[in-house]
């Protein structure tokens, strides 16, 4: 998928195309790799950076989230060094099949304060428009437990 990749992005001259330096390659790759559908590295990375085991005794990490700390510090990388046009600040919406603190007790306005700052410390998939989130890969459209989170994002990319 790289190679095939690299080699089109340089007969097309996708990269200068975007005004972004033919340097940038390597790092362009590692974010677009990311997008993938398939293969879903952006699945299989989320998974392994939100699961509840990913902390071992002693303050390591697993072995599973080991093996993607490289792949995880180039792209993070990769997406520091992006030109200033594709940051974004702003509003942005996240949508997940869950409801807060539990479907038992739902009651997002009590559980998430107003003006809170939260952090998540994996990539996460968000929107300008709101409409996206009844997409399959955010809240889906069946009925069920779903939040949606209005997010003012201080510094979100522009990748996609």
């Amino acid at each position: 998928v790289v190679g095939m990749t690299r080699s089109q992005w340089r007969s097309e001259g996708k990269l200068r195309s975007l005004g972004v330096p033919d340097s940038f390659e390597e790092f362009a790759l590692a974010i677009h790799v990311y997008t993938l559908q398939e293969p879903s590295i952006y699945e299989v990375l989320s998974q392994v950076m939100s699961c509840p085991d990913r902390r071992v005794q002693g303050g390591g990490i697993s072995e599973a989230l080991q093996a993607c700390v490289p792949y995880i510090r180039f792209l993070n990388e990769a997406l520091q060094r992006l030109p200033e046009r594709f940051v974004y600040r702003g509003r942005v919406y996240r949508g997940v099949k869950w409801v807060f603190p539990s479907p038992e007790r739902h009651d997002p306005v009590a559980y998430f304060k107003a003006g809170a700052t939260i952090l998540w410390y994996e990539f996460k998939s968000t929107s300008t428009r709101k409409e996206v989130m009844s997409r399959p890969n955010f809240c889906g459209p069946q009925a069920g437990p779903r939040t949606i989170f209005t997010v003012d994002a201080v510094r979100g990319y522009r990748i996609a």
